[in-house]
């Protein structure tokens, strides 16, 4: 079993880990492994349990707040692994980097390869969207993009039926209907891992067009393509926002920690 790598006694610096998400937990897990001090931040509460050398906080975080969160903590390296379309996030980790000169690592999910298909549609943003459904007549729809897309999908379940899923969480009721979305209409459940479970939602709802975005396959995006061409039904993808061009990509924990031994403590003698 090869040895957790050791920072050196003098240094100070702490790692700050953007997560809630399936790869954030992944990199919580793996700093698990070392003895780094790392911070856990979530927009939202979670529950999750984390190893002796991480701390956990959650709240979203202004560019100020942020600025001065890691001048408090010592933060001398910034893990990225929050969603892909949390595009106000991308926008302050990358001010607060440029303003502290702090090196930005971004753990990114895997995506399948872009379809050209008839019935796979891919657009910038859901206005794009709105306008194809209504041209084509295309309803009732079926949206699996989650509770924070029912605001840009307003225009749409305004005029034709809509059918939405959101996580089983009463925060997520709570901010359906304070959009004033029919709650009919809404379906709770966790995106489903199985073809079987997304054709059937599709075929129990009658949606004739499918609704989501390019999350990934942690957020099961192979099999909600899948079940709509199963289904027969188009299917329309908001493409994930292009990231800021200073963040650093990694894929692997051996990359991380390489990154973080250079980045916290300075490259070894022998490098």
């Amino acid at each position: 079993m090869p040895a957790r790598p050791t920072p050196p006694a003098a240094a100070a610096k702490t790692v700050l880990v953007f997560g809630g998400t399936t790869e954030g937990k992944q990199v919580a897990a793996w700093l698990g492994n070392t003895d780094y001090t790392f911070w856990y931040s979530t927009k939202t509460p979670v529950e999750i349990s984390l190893p002796a050398n991480g701390r956990y906080r959650w709240g979203a975080l202004t560019g100020a707040a942020l600025v001065a969160f890691c001048q408090l903590h010592q933060v001398g390296c910034i893990v990225h692994a929050s969603h892909p379309f949390a595009e106000q996030l991308h926008a302050t980790v990358a001010e607060a980097s440029r303003q502290l000169r702090l090196p930005v690592l971004r753990f990114e999910r895997q995506y399948p390869e872009r379809l050209v298909h008839p019935l796979v549609h891919y657009a910038a943003d859901y206005e794009e969207i709105i306008d194809q459904l209504l041209a084509a007549g295309h309803a009732p729809a079926l949206a699996l993009s989650g509770v924070q897309t029912i605001g840009p999908l307003r225009r749409y379940w305004q005029q034709r039926p809509l059918f939405c899923r959101v996580l089983p969480r009463e925060a997520s009721v709570a901010l359906a209907r304070q959009a004033g979305f029919p709650l009919a209409n809404l379906i709770t459940g966790w995106p489903g891992a199985e073809l079987a479970e997304e054709v059937a939602l599709i075929q129990r709802t009658g949606a004739q067009a499918v609704i989501t975005k390019e999350s990934g396959e942690s957020g099961f995006l192979s099999v909600k393509i899948a079940a709509a061409l199963y289904a027969g039904v188009p299917i329309f993808i908001v493409r994930r926002p292009a990231l800021p061009a200073g963040f650093r990509p990694i894929t692997r924990a051996d990359e991380l920690l390489a990154h973080l031994s250079s980045n916290l403590h300075g490259p070894s003698p022998d490098s």
